[in-house]
């Protein structure tokens, strides 16, 4: 099923194929090698943080409604694993400025995930960010443009 997302980045790469396609690939890597639910949480904390209002109608997993209702308070909820909340504190780190991330942040998502799970995860942050800030960017320059 096609997302409001998806849609938005085929029109606004027509006529650029090939990067349209390499796009999709990679991002469809990124849900390949880490659990999806993980990083669905994850994409949803990284809207919320960037304002991303559209990102944040797109559901891909079977989220549960209150742990999706629960996301901007993951730190104090029960209803996050040890494993989500180590993953979500990074994710916010790497957000905010990838380069002061705590060792014991990283560690703790290694411990969770693994050596090549840790780099996996850090990857496809990197993917879903990124597609998420170009979606900012470009549905913004096309509002100046129709201004």
């Amino acid at each position: 099923m096609e997302s409001s997302t998806d849609a938005f980045f085929r029109e606004v790469l027509a006529g650029r194929t090939p990067v349209a396609k390499q796009l999709e690939k990679i991002h469809g890597l990124a849900w390949e090698v880490v659990n999806p639910v993980l990083l669905d949480i994850c994409r949803l904390r990284i809207a919320m943080l960037l304002g991303c209002h559209s990102e944040l109608e797109v559901l891909n997993s079977d989220l549960d409604s209150d742990k999706i209702a629960s996301l901007s308070q993951w730190a104090a909820s029960d209803l996050f694993s040890e494993r989500e909340k180590s993953c979500l504190r990074f994710t916010e780190e790497f957000i905010v400025d990838v380069s002061q991330i705590p060792d014991s942040s990283a560690f703790a998502v290694r411990d969770h995930l693994g050596e090549e799970g840790f780099v996996n995860f850090v990857n496809a942050l990197l993917v879903i960010e990124q597609r998420i800030r170009l979606q900012l960017v470009w549905r913004k320059i096309r509002n100046e443009v129709s201004v």
